[in-house]
């Protein structure tokens, strides 16, 4: 019982978490200070794997700890994102980061239980979801300071796009309160990573774009955290 209400005061404090840096970046992005406003984002991972260790210890998934980690690298890394070299480094970060999490996903896939249905809602996904990221990537091409740094942006694409149908499959077979977390995760990390770059490169309503990715950032980190919380309980159904 004690366990279960310190898990349950564990996820609201988390949630506190992100409201203060929601709040936190907002306001400092009203003050027009985009240095620190980058350099949250990565404070904002690293507080949160901090804040797991501590909770959970060595119970705390390793895919987790890898994907916020170089999540978080990539993210500081944004603060010299016109550095040509930095701005590389920053898309071959959130390259491994995204490899992070298929890493943990991979392994719970089985070609014996993809059905027609999910045969064809892949091939849709890749036709729509292709398409839309390649016109997105596009457009951002002629701003990208060099190839390397264009190049990692379609493999995180594409990444994006694997990760979105494994996520699908995973929570419809496995049908966990883990698989539905998992899932949030990641459709809220490929919709924080497309408005943060449609506000980056100012393609629309580039603040309002700005505000939605630090928003989803935030709640990201949310499910992330019940995600694990939840996978460490004794009593509880752990990942398989």
């Amino acid at each position: 019982m004690s366990e279960k209400l310190f898990f349950k005061n564990y996820k609201i404090g988390i949630g506190v978490l992100a409201v203060f840096f929601i709040l936190l970046s907002v306001t400092v992005h009203l003050f027009h200070n985009f240095f620190l406003f980058r350099l949250l984002r990565g404070i904002i991972c690293y507080t949160t794997l901090i804040y797991l260790l501590i909770a959970h210890g060595k119970n705390i998934q390793k895919w987790l700890v890898g994907f916020l980690f170089f999540y978080g690298a990539s993210s500081i890394t944004t603060v010299w994102y016109e550095n040509g070299t930095m701005a590389s480094i920053s898309m071959i970060l959130n390259f491994i980061a995204f490899l992070m999490l298929l890493w943990y996903i991979v392994p719970k896939f089985n070609l014996k239980n993809l059905t027609k249905k999910f045969t064809l809602l892949f091939i849709l996904m890749i036709i729509v979801n292709g398409y839309l990221f390649i016109q997105l990537i596009e457009l951002m091409k002629d701003m990208t300071l060099n190839y390397t740094q264009y190049l990692f942006m379609i493999l995180s694409a594409f990444c994006g796009i694997l990760l979105a149908f494994l996520a699908l499959f995973y929570n419809h077979f496995y049908n966990t309160a883990q698989s539905m977390a998992f899932t949030l995760l990641i459709f809220l990390i490929i919709f924080a990573e497309i408005f943060r770059g449609i506000g980056y490169y100012d393609l629309a309503y580039s603040i309002v774009f700005v505000y939605l990715a630090r928003v989803l950032l935030a709640l990201t980190w949310r499910f992330c955290a019940d995600h694990c919380a939840k996978s460490s309980l004794p009593d509880w159904k752990r990942c398989e």
